[in-house]
């Protein structure tokens, strides 16, 4: 006799079971690893920049990064040294976001292709950069620039300001060794594309990555305290 009102009770319950796990997922938020889109570090550092503003920053990031190429020494048998553009790369997207940061990038690359001998080396010119052993690190600066301002402009930046300057790192080499690869330079040797043209940067891109990191974090943390 009491076997229709057990069935209606479980009845009820399930329905109200269904009913909550609705609405606790309607409210709860998608999982994502990309935070809300916000204003890059110059635009926090300089609220309402001018036009003017934003472009003498792209012009002093194409300067900083001419002089960083500067700063260079050559591991023996390697024709690519060894220089701090890739800190003044990371330096561009973590500092002036995606947007100017791939300008400044674009606008040093054709710079050095007019013939300013902006590069390592004092490098110049349009045989530097299609026929030279460099050419997929310079489009690689273009792409790490990009990928580390997109990302910090979405909430990697502060204390996690590491991981987006450490996926910059690896994104500058991978058009590098497809350039290496496809092209003969007489560099690397058969078979030492990772031994010669990636091993032996690691160490001091690590080093400028973390700079570069500490540099943009303890930058956001001076912003944040002027808010």
């Amino acid at each position: 006799m009491c076997r229709p009102q057990l069935i209606r009770s479980n009845s009820t319950f399930l329905e109200r079971a269904m009913q909550q796990t609705a609405v606790t997922a309607h409210r709860t938020k998608p999982l994502s690893l990309l935070g809300p889109a916000e204003p890059s570090l110059l635009e926090r550092l300089v609220p309402n920049a001018t036009a003017w503003q934003k472009s003498g920053a792209v012009v002093l990031g194409i300067v900083l990064v001419s002089l960083f190429a500067q700063a260079r020494f050559f591991i023996p048998d390697n024709p690519v040294p060894i220089t701090l553009q890739g800190f003044g790369i990371l330096m561009l997207g973590g500092v002036l976001g995606w947007r100017l940061g791939v300008t400044s990038a674009i606008g040093y690359y054709l710079i050095g292709m007019a013939g300013f001998p902006v590069f390592a080396k004092g490098g110049e010119g349009w045989d530097y950069v299609i026929h030279g052993a460099t050419g997929g690190y310079l489009l690689g600066f273009i792409l790490a620039a990009g990928v580390v301002g997109y990302l910090s402009q979405r909430g990697w930046n502060r204390g996690r300001s590491l991981w987006p300057m450490m996926l910059g790192s690896l994104l500058i080499y991978a058009p590098a060794l497809v350039w290496l690869s496809v092209f003969d330079f007489g560099w690397p040797a058969e078979g030492k594309l990772l031994s010669q043209a990636l091993y032996p940067f690691l160490p001091g891109d690590i080093l400028k990555l973390m700079a570069a990191a500490a540099v943009t974090g303890g930058l956001w943390r001076y912003a944040d305290s002027k808010r």
